[in-house]
């Protein structure tokens, strides 16, 4: 072809320097000015996401380890068996209490930077990282790009995100599926296809194998947006919405079919398995007994359960790591509501499109289950908070949004009113820095002058909610410094030990091992978890939780006689036979090995008074 059947494009066959630039300087400039408004419209994604970044990255590798999972972490790298079942120490014996998808992230993770707490924690991070755009992009289909940005800010500073994000712990990573399983949803049905729905349902299975029940939480919600967005013939949406449940089914209970095929001599002991099954740490340890079982006193006095939980300051200091932003959540959503429904009633606004009354249900679904539900599990921990947090920050931005963009000088005024509200809220429940309620407060304050002010009102809106957004976002901010300063984290058991006690057992053991198959044993996996990552030896572990047995005495002995296992570390407490022969049979060398008095035990065949 000539050159004059395309005037548009100006190239000099064989080059490709000189070429380009003549194509570039001959674009057209509504290309440029195309290239320009897109440029425009990702750049404060990028800056929102950015912020999101530096917050969960400040400090990281000054957050404190988990050395249930990084032992499992360690563990799994050691042989493939050990990695497709989740063990938790080399020996492979016992598995973890999770199946162990999110794991073999760690896994791929500590293979490329070197086993560390850091690269155990690089897949939840970047997960936490990854949910803010995805969450951005997620709202702006749904209520527009102000909302998404909106969303994406309140998630990027959302403190117990941020505390999630540092910890070792599947949350995550369970999260941004959750949000990408919405997306996905999205999708199809602004594309009227079938496909991006059946995608979804796998996404979900995905996302229960990272964390089970906890993954599902978001569910009704899911199945409700599916419902109300879809606008497809009937057959075609009850065709895609059976083969989105047909995929969850299929992906979630895969990995869980696969390990039960095998025989279970040859597969580790479940971490919370009442018979050595992995079907009953699935859905009894991981489902029944979460609903039905009750924390401790302890647990119950430090945290108790109810519908203020998240709004008080002691305990885990909810009122901080989220309670702020949560109430923000319910008073710019039910303002949002108001706001609509009184604009509809009026006659100033058009019926809402199919989509965003399925956003509006499916986050406000989300939202006020997911908080419920939370409230009141009696066994709770705060990173189990990620399974609402994206519905949090999605409401508040869009929340702010929709009233901003409703009532013009009156959505001024009343995102004045609520800023105003939220900042007092917030010095009352979190005792924020001085700065924070001054920001907070102008912000409310700039969004009042605006309501009066005279100007254009979409540049006015645009203003009101970036305004409304500096005094919702405020405090939430500063707590989320505290906790990014402060390396906080919510990654589970700590270690009993020091990192110096840990090395200097390691070394009398090392000295003292004579071809014994088991380093020590243990009665916990507390206990044996930090010499495992330290060593990555096997440990020979006496019981599971709750105190049962896993090894009997006679085994026990056998094992002693022979040489195999050399050493004990054997609490105070423990009534179950095997650990009874085995204070029968210690004689405390604790000193010796750098440890305090009753830690360490030497093992023998011939009973030992003590």
């Amino acid at each position: 072809m000539s050159q004059r059947e395309h005037p548009g494009r100006t190239s000099v066959p064989g080059a490709t320097g000189r070429g380009y630039l003549l194509s570039a300087r001959h674009t057209s400039p509504r290309t440029r000015a195309a290239v320009r408004s897109r440029a425009v419209a990702i750049a404060p994604v990028i800056a929102i996401t950015l912020v999101g970044a530096a917050l969960r990255l400040a400090s990281f590798g000054r957050v404190g380890p988990n050395p249930f999972y990084d032992a499992a972490v360690r563990s799994m790298t050691l042989s493939w068996h050990n990695l497709f079942y989740g063990a938790f120490e080399p020996g492979g014996q016992v598995s973890t209490d999770k199946i162990p998808v999110d794991l073999w992230l760690q896994v791929a993770s500590v293979k490329l930077f070197g086993f560390s707490g850091v690269a155990t924690r690089v897949p939840e991070v970047a997960a936490g990282i990854l949910a803010i755009p995805l969450l951005y992009d997620l709202v702006r289909r749904l209520f527009g790009r102000a909302a998404g940005l909106g969303a994406a800010a309140t998630l990027a500073v959302l403190p117990t995100a941020i505390l999630t994000a540092h910890s070792d712990t599947m949350d995550s990573v369970m999260m941004v599926l959750d949000v990408l399983c919405a997306w996905l949803i999205v999708v199809g049905a602004r594309s009227r296809r079938a496909w991006p729905v059946v995608a979804a349902g796998a996404v979900l299975g995905l996302a229960f194998e990272v964390k089970l029940f906890q993954a599902l939480i978001a569910a009704p919600a899911l199945a409700l947006l599916a419902l109300v967005a879809l606008d497809l013939p009937r057959w075609r949406k009850v065709a895609a919405l059976a083969g989105a449940g047909a995929a969850f089914v299929a992906v979630s209970l895969s990995w869980i079919v696969a390990a039960s095929t095998t025989p279970l001599s040859g597969r580790p002991w479940p971490i919370g398995s009442t018979d050595g099954t992995i079907w009953s740490v699935v859905f009894g340890f991981n489902g029944i007994d979460r609903l039905r079982g009750s924390a401790s006193p302890a647990a119950l006095k430090l945290d108790p359960p109810g519908a203020l939980r998240f709004f008080r300051a002691g305990g885990h200091d909810y009122a901080a790591t989220v309670g702020t932003t949560l109430l923000a959540a319910l008073l710019l959503g039910a303002v949002a509501l108001a706001a609509v429904a009184a604009s509809r009633a009026g006659g100033r606004s058009a019926r809402p499109q199919r989509l965003t009354v399925a956003g509006a249900a499916f986050f406000g679904t989300w939202l006020l289950s997911g908080a419920a539900l939370l409230s009141h599990m009696q066994r709770f921990q705060p990173r189990y908070l990620e399974a609402v947090t994206p519905a949090i920050a999605a409401v508040v931005g869009v929340g702010v949004a929709r009233i901003a963009g409703q009532g013009g000088r009156l959505g001024a005024a009343a995102l004045a009113v609520c800023g105003a509200a939220l900042a007092v809220a917030g010095a009352l429940l979190a005792g924020p820095p001085t700065w924070a309620i001054a920001v907070a407060l102008a912000g409310a304050g700039a969004c009042a002058v605006l309501a009066v002010a005279p100007g254009a009102r979409r540049a006015r809106a645009r203003a009101v909610i970036a305004f409304g957004l500096v005094a919702t976002l405020a405090v939430p901010t500063a707590s989320a410094v505290t906790v990014a300063r402060q390396h906080r984290s919510d990654a589970g058991l700590p270690s009993r030990l020091s990192a110096a006690q840990v090395a200097s057992l390691s070394r009398f053991l090392i000295a003292r091992q004579h071809g014994a198959r088991y380093e020590l044993v243990s009665p916990t996996v507390a206990r044996a978890a930090p010499l495992i990552v330290h060593d990555g030896r096997p440990v020979l572990m006496l019981t599971s939780l709750d105190g049962r047995p896993l090894v009997g005495p006679d085994r026990l002995a056998r094992l002693v006689a022979a040489g195999e296992v050399r050493y004990a570390m054997l609490g105070s407490g423990g009534g179950a036979p095997v650990l009874r022969w085995a204070k029968a049979h210690a004689h405390d060398v604790s000193a010796a090995a750098g440890l305090p008095r009753g830690q360490l035990y030497r093992l023998s065949s011939s009973t030992t008074t003590r």
